[in-house]
């Protein structure tokens, strides 16, 4: 029995939803996605604060798609942007073990990624200078992908309840706030 979802006053089958998000499928099935990630998670085992495992990549794609959409600026297929906000922070492993900043490592383990997942590089580039920037909050030049990265990033976090607040050097009151 399948389902069937409704997009745009038409009916999409599953199949036609599956294959819509081929691409990010292949990319959270290639296996060294799969070991970046089990990296993280071993690296983060104790880890109290928040984690960035694929729930967290998950919310931040379904986060800046939403913001991209409101904005009005789809420079990137959905597609693309969950490619992007999925690989975002697949190189934390190796800025646990060496202090090399995480946003150059992602964008660096991502290309390989992308490109045998045929993404153009023309959202090959987006989506690289998109998973750069995302650290940069505070930057008024970024590019939107880099901006809608950067604004998921932080309200993609469950901050309301964490027992982490008054030590987290990230926390501040407006984060208990749901913005997406």
């Amino acid at each position: 029995m399948g389902c069937s979802v409704s997009v745009g006053g038409g009916m999409l089958g599953s199949d036609e939803v599956l294959h819509s998000m081929a691409r990010v499928n292949q990319i959270i099935e290639n296996a060294d996605y799969v070991s970046y990630m089990a990296k993280i998670e071993e690296l983060e085992k104790e880890r109290r604060y928040c984690k960035h495992g694929f729930d967290h990549g998950l919310n931040v794609a379904r986060i800046a798609y939403s913001y991209i959409l409101e904005r009005g600026e789809l420079i990137l297929s959905k597609e693309g942007i969950y490619a992007a906000a999925l690989l975002h922070d697949i190189g934390r492993w190796v800025e646990y073990q060496t202090g090399e900043d995480h946003a150059e490592v992602s964008a660096r383990l991502a290309l390989p990624l992308l490109e045998m997942c045929n993404f153009n590089s023309e959202s090959i580039q987006i989506i690289i200078t998109g998973i750069r920037e995302h650290r940069r909050h505070c930057d008024s030049n970024l590019t939107p992908l880099g901006e809608a990265l950067a604004i998921a990033d932080n309200c993609s976090r469950a901050c309301r309840y964490c027992t982490m607040q008054l030590q987290c050097h990230k926390f501040n009151p407006e984060m208990k706030r749901i913005v997406y």
